[in-house]
């Protein structure tokens, strides 16, 4: 899973079930909760183009958040308590219900360092509906999957990309010190 070529093979050798594939890997990898889907949107971009590829991907993470965040409710309140203390955003995200809820996870969404286990584990044990951790997602998943999209783009053609693909590390490497000198 963390081979962008074995992906493209396993789509290419199935190319009739590609789409459904690449939605149960990103399952997969949302259930596991800590595994990167970098992997699998760059073998969406070159297998199907960078539009439809980032549709699917941005499909089957939010399926696959869905189903993780289902599969979570069933049974992690104790262990997510653990973490929440060490995370302001986690903490409010577990205690917050409705629409301040949704807001939470698309903010937990949208900012590339937090791992979406993560926010799925702390939405699961909120109070908040499906629905709108589904929506939230669904438009929070936007930004980071073009940001994965767009590094692996470049990275597969570094040739011809490679000045973006500093400026994209540069600028995500501030954007991180930034947030985790908010952080403390």
């Amino acid at each position: 899973m963390f081979n962008i070529n074995a992906l493209l093979e396993i789509l290419k050798n199935n190319s009739h079930f590609a789409i459904p594939i690449s939605l149960l890997i990103n399952i997969g990898i949302s259930l596991a909760g800590i595994l990167p889907s970098v992997f699998i949107t760059g073998a969406n971009i070159l297998f199907f183009g960078p539009v439809k590829g980032f549709f699917i991907s941005l499909l089957g993470e939010t399926i696959g958040a869905y189903i993780t965040f289902t599969v979570y409710r069933l049974g992690f309140k104790k262990k997510i308590e653990k973490i929440t203390h060490r995370h302001p955003l986690l903490s409010r995200i577990v205690t917050s219900n409705g629409k301040k809820a949704g807001l939470l996870i698309f903010q937990g969404r949208i900012i590339p360092f937090i791992p979406s286990g993560i926010i799925t584990l702390a939405a699961s044990v909120s109070s908040v509906n499906g629905v709108i951790f589904t929506i939230a997602t669904l438009i929070g998943k936007i930004p980071s999957i073009a940001l994965e999209a767009l590094v692996s783009y470049d990275i597969i053609n570094v040739h011809g990309n490679w000045i973006r693909l500093v400026v994209t590390i540069v600028l995500l490497v501030l954007i991180k010190f930034t947030i985790g000198k908010e952080g403390t």
